[in-house]
């Protein structure tokens, strides 16, 4: 008969200390895994709340304008997550308008800092500062004089708070209506420790009244014969003192025997020649923003990998052999200055949507032809990168050293 092996009438087998303690052990191990939700830790779920919340600012701060072409996450502004005040136009529902100082800074940001810097101090020896200069803020400012710098543009010496600069503005009465003319100088006068007023629309808009028949950039010379007291229609300033465009300054009392001062010149009449100067003015803006990458600001390209332009004699030679390298691109070796690269070049206007304008394009060209220690007086005109786009509309590939040869041959 069988003993049971439980309850009191269990066998006592006399189990050892070492057989107990096992057992005890065994006892102690967790439960199996059930199927019950389990929450999660509370520390964990702040350790993540922190690090989106960290994550979302970082994105808000450095953001580079979700522009593929900004590098520099320091170039960003925190604009897109940060607006600065806005107002309303039309109640409810309405357009909303930013404010001069929020749209002057993203034109300042699109248009000036490549060569003036983001913050205002330019370049060394090449781009003049803006911050506290005194044609900005001081001694030297007057804003017929201002605008008329920012419409037209500057070529030639000028000497910005004690250092000599020799380079040229290109003009931005193209590129940049009144109300953003007005919006970019008015920030430019109260940015970076400025201490400037405003700049109104309707002040820009009679200095480009005044200046229409002007086609050529001021000089520094010429831009000091503007009166520092001369005002502009639209001044925030008495009727009294205002200055008409078509009126001449007053003439203040002088001691005996002082000079009289030097007339303003008259505007030069536009002329139907191509202005090469100006091209290359505005020129040098769009290969900052396009070139720069591959070719340099230096435009001594990248040794072994993308050729120069300073020198090259595929820039100064035939222009018809660049500007249809630029409009159709270039795939293989080819040899710039004695030194081999293989590379490829797609079409330019694929790369950059702005230079299927011919105007740009042309620009563009005449400041790599015109630049560094290249010189050539023979302009790119936009009619010329309108003619090779016809010629060339059916070539689909890229152009080989061979191809350029055949097509335009070498002068012998």
């Amino acid at each position: 008969m069988s003993q049971p092996s439980e309850g009191q009438d269990r066998l006592d087998y006399i189990e050892t200390a070492d057989i107990t303690e096992v057992h005890a052990a065994i006892a102690r191990e967790h439960a199996e895994p059930s199927a019950d939700v389990t929450p999660i830790p509370t520390w964990l779920s702040l350790v993540c709340a922190v690090a989106m919340v960290w994550a979302g600012a970082y994105v808000g701060v450095f953001h580079g304008g979700f522009d593929p072409k900004v590098y520099n996450e320091y170039e960003s502004s925190p604009m897109a997550f940060f607006p600065l005040p806005q107002k309303s136009i039309g109640g409810a529902g309405a357009v909303v308008e930013l404010t001069p100082l929020a749209l002057g800074e993203k034109v300042y940001r699109e248009v000036c800092q490549v060569c003036h810097m983001p913050n205002g101090l330019g370049q060394t020896g090449q781009i003049p500062p803006l911050a506290g200069s005194e044609w900005v803020d001081g001694s030297e400012y007057n804003e017929k004089r201002l605008v008329a710098i920012v419409l037209k543009g500057l070529k030639g010496p000028i000497t910005v708070k004690g250092v000599a600069y020799n380079n040229q503005m290109p003009a931005q009465e193209q590129q940049l209506n009144p109300k953003k003319i007005a919006a970019v100088t008015t920030y430019v006068r109260q940015a970076w420790g400025n201490k400037g007023g405003e700049i109104t629309e309707a002040q820009v808009v009679a200095a480009k009244k005044e200046f229409s028949s002007r086609a050529d950039q001021w000089t520094a010379d010429e831009i000091k014969q503007i009166p520092l007291d001369a005002k502009l229609e639209g001044a925030a300033a008495p009727a009294s003192t205002a200055v008409k465009a078509d009126a001449k300054p007053v003439a203040e009392a002088k001691p005996a025997g002082a000079p009289a001062p030097a007339p303003m010149p008259a505007p030069p009449t536009a002329t139907p020649t191509f202005d090469l100067a100006t091209s290359v003015a505005n020129g040098k803006a769009i290969y900052m923003t396009t070139c720069t990458a591959c070719h340099m600001p230096t435009g001594t390209g990248v040794p072994g990998a993308f050729p120069p332009f300073d020198g090259s004699e595929w820039v100064i030679g035939d222009m018809k052999r660049l500007v249809a390298i630029v409009l159709k691109g270039y795939a293989g070796p080819i040899t710039v200055k004695g030194q081999p690269y293989n590379n490829i070049l797609i079409a330019v206007d694929t790369q950059f949507p702005l230079l299927k304008d011919n105007a740009k394009l042309a620009d563009v060209l005449n400041f790599i032809r015109n630049s560094w220690s290249n010189k050539s007086s023979e302009p790119v005109t936009p009619e010329l990168v309108q003619k090779m786009r016809d010629e060339l509309q059916g070539r689909a590939e890229p152009w080989n050293a061979a191809d350029i040869e055949k097509a335009f041959p070498t002068a012998k």
